[in-house]
């Protein structure tokens, strides 16, 4: 069996597979001694229809009972083929479809809903638990839907405006679900086979004009046949995919394609890593994410619109609960590099100390060291062009305030201006008073992002394309290798502008990130020991 898994614990805390792949071992406060499965945490090594499970879990046997030591193991003679690092989250039966394949030449994985009884892949297991999150966060006394999340309900339509879900919905007029995303896939596979100059004479991009860029094919119907096992969209007869479901295929279709090549995964805050207006709290679900990420040499970024110039302690403020686990786990050098923070868009660069605080990152190191980057940053040499916008914006908000008979509070920073309603408003004045904006400052030459932050509405100087690209070129990625996953990608988002700059994950609340970093960090797992 030694010969057959060759699995050990190495003296530096590391789980190697047969492969000979490391995954690298994390310790925690409530599981000491465990390395990088919490107790209860199992790492399966796939060999087909069977397979080599190692618990971490103490084990009933004939001889007594095994602590965290002990090893239960069922070995065939074959290869494995995929590994799975589940952390603590429940494990089922053997993954299905795409998860039990090998690297390459596999088919794709099935269309069909599974029958009853049969084994539900991962996908569908994430799925059921994410919808159980949402009826108990929105108090539901019904079935839950895909649309439930407190969001969507909050802003309604307006949060859901996408050219290229919009244009799927519409296929399905007059195709079956299958057959829209079939054709939607193959559309976008041959756009993405042209020189980038000349996408946009092709198919899709003569349909939908507004596409933006992509950086990696999707494979939308592998995507539909793991959501299928769960959603049943293709065996429904009168009820069409809505545009929660359509998202959250092209999200899952896009971690697959991510995940082979990703270094930099970059979040928004509000609304994504937590509920809007709080904080990062010591239970919050994406804490253990985020550290597993680092752990397998993924960088990982907090790209946030939240701005306090020389003021470092503002920033933990939001992040303590995370910074506090990094403490606790006492996570090494190595792995505490690999976290940044992306301020005000683009103007302010974070990392964490030795002493797992925050401190700024200096200009000349990260902004002024690139020529590029230095010339993208050029009105941070130019106070008075900054300070002429920043009036200008801040006039117009004012005006339009009370036009739309808004009390307002104005809030003025370094590089930002923006109104807060004091007695509340709705939702639909503060899309009046960003698209406003933006028409109006339209021609400014200072690079500006105006967008509704749900409570308020902010002009800033930069945005978060050149926060992206900053990031981008400061760790030496490319955007095919970085991911954003936001929930402001509306025309009035301040997520919007980073489309043209890496991949995209569009979420609409932190469950539903916790979901998809769930897959990624299973593929990328995977991917790696394979």
């Amino acid at each position: 069996m030694a010969s057959a898994i060759q699995t050990m614990r190495s003296a530096t805390g590391s789980l190697k597979g047969a492969a000979g792949v490391a995954v690298p071992a994390r310790r925690s406060a409530a599981s000491p001694g465990c390395g990088l499965l919490p107790r209860g945490g199992v790492v399966r090594l796939s060999r087909g229809a069977r397979a080599v499970v190692i618990s971490a879990q103490p084990e009933e046997s004939a001889g007594g009972r095994n602590g965290i030591d002990g090893v239960v193991a069922s070995t065939s003679a074959e290869q494995p083929q995929a590994v799975e690092a589940t952390g603590a989250e429940p494990m089922g039966a053997e993954a299905t479809g795409a998860e039990a394949k090998g690297a390459g030449g596999a088919k794709e994985a099935s269309l069909a809903t599974p029958e009853p009884g049969a084994t539900p892949a991962r996908t569908a297991m994430y799925m059921r638990d994410l919808i159980s999150r949402q009826v108990k966060a929105n108090q539901l006394s019904r079935a839950g839907s895909l649309s439930d999340s407190t969001v969507l309900r909050r802003k309604g339509r307006l949060k859901e405006q996408d050219p290229f879900i919009e244009f799927v919905l519409d296929l399905f007029k007059t195709h079956e679900t299958e057959e829209a995303l079939d054709k939607t896939e193959k559309w976008l596979n041959e756009s993405m086979a042209l020189p980038v100059n000349k996408r946009k004479f092709s198919n899709l991009y003569r349909q939908v004009p507004k596409l933006g860029y992509y950086f990696h094919p999707l494979p939308l119907r592998r995507a539909l046949g793991e959501y299928d096992e769960f959603c049943a969209l293709t065996k429904r007869r009168y009820v069409r995919p809505n545009f929660a479901e359509v998202r959250h295929i092209i999200n899952i279709a896009q971690v697959h394609a991510s995940a082979r090549d990703v270094k930099l995964v970059t979040f928004d805050a509000d609304g994504t890593l937590y509920a809007d207006g709080k904080h990062f709290e010591e239970d919050n679900k994406m804490i253990d994410k985020i550290i597993q990420l680092m752990e397998i040499g993924i960088h990982v970024a907090i790209v946030t619109a939240a701005g306090y110039p020389g003021d470092a302690k503002r920033f933990e403020g939001r992040l303590q609960g995370l910074l506090d686990a990094f403490k606790v786990q006492q996570v090494s050098e190595e792995v505490r590099k690999r976290f940044h923070v992306m301020g005000g868009e683009c103007n302010y660069l974070l990392e964490v100390s030795e002493n797992y605080t925050l401190e700024f990152v200096a200009h000349a190191e990260w902004r002024e060291a690139d020529p590029e980057i230095r010339d993208m940053y050029w009105f941070a040499h130019d106070r008075a062009k900054v300070d002429a916008f920043l009036d200008r914006a801040q006039k117009f908000l004012t005006d339009y305030s009370e036009h739309l008979m808004l009390d307002v509070d104005v809030m003025r920073k370094e590089y930002a201006v923006g109104v807060l309603p004091r007695n509340g408003t709705v939702y639909e004045n503060l899309e009046e008073l960003s698209i406003g904006a933006m028409i109006e400052l339209s021609d400014a030459e200072v690079p500006y992002c105006a967008f509704n932050g749900g409570n308020d509405v902010f002009v800033d100087v930069g945005n978060k394309n050149i926060g992206l690209h900053t990031m981008m070129r400061y760790l030496g990625f490319e955007g095919s290798q970085t991911l954003h996953v936001g929930d402001r990608f509306t025309s009035t988002g301040n997520d919007a502008r980073v489309r043209d700059a890496c991949s995209i994950l569009w979420v609409a609340s932190p469950d539903e990130t916790t979901f998809f970093m769930r897959l990624l960090y299973r593929d990328v797992v995977n991917m790696r020991v394979l």
